[in-house]
């Protein structure tokens, strides 16, 4: 019955004519962003990144130089320590490291190149130091004459003659620090 109804229905009227399809347009693509859109998001990322990288450098730089302006006379103090306790039987070692802890201090601490100097060149290098006294320049001329003894001519060292190079470089250490904190900070050596 209803194929029936759809048979007998009437007739639909022709559609007028549409417009012509000849001036249609696609759909126009929008780009999610433009070009000077991009150049300055990557603008931003580059600076961002570079003020990253800068921080963390600072931070960095800042923390080493922390450490190192706070730690010179007891990284000394702990070497000096370690050289007497591990080269009991070598005295020969005992003379390099103990040597090399002071050394070591100066370069690191207070500036004063002293490594890979001799020691006649070391000595010479803190003439005219400003927290060079002639107390602490004897004591350390005494320290480097005896080291040199028997790191190059072989001298021997008894227990006593070991404990009295640790005191003495430990005192120079000490003498020096007490100088640094006797010293107003805008006159201290950097």
């Amino acid at each position: 019955m209803f194929l029936a109804q759809i048979a007998n229905a009437p007739q639909l009227p022709d559609l007028p004519p549409g417009p012509s399809l000849d001036r249609v347009r696609g759909p126009i693509e929008i780009p999610p962003f433009e070009a000077w859109q991009i150049g300055v998001m990557i603008a931003l990322a580059v600076l961002a990144l570079g003020l990253l990288i800068w921080g963390i450098l600072r931070f960095m730089r800042a923390r080493s130089n922390r450490t190192q302006a706070e730690l010179p006379d007891l990284i000394a103090r702990a070497e000096l320590k370690t050289a007497a306790e591990l080269t009991l039987e070598d005295d020969e070692r005992f003379a390099i490291l103990s040597s090399l802890a002071l050394r070591r201090y100066f370069e690191t601490g207070k500036g004063i190149a002293a490594l890979g100097r001799t020691s006649l060149e070391f000595l010479q290098g803190l003439d005219g130091h400003p927290q060079m006294n002639p107390e602490a320049r004897s004591s350390l001329t005494e320290f480097l004459e005896h080291c040199d003894r028997v790191k190059f001519a072989q001298a021997s060292l008894t227990a006593a003659e070991r404990s009295a190079l640790t005191d003495s470089a430990t005192a120079l250490i000490a003498q020096f620090e007490k100088v640094v904190e006797a010293t107003p900070p805008e006159v201290q050596p950097r």
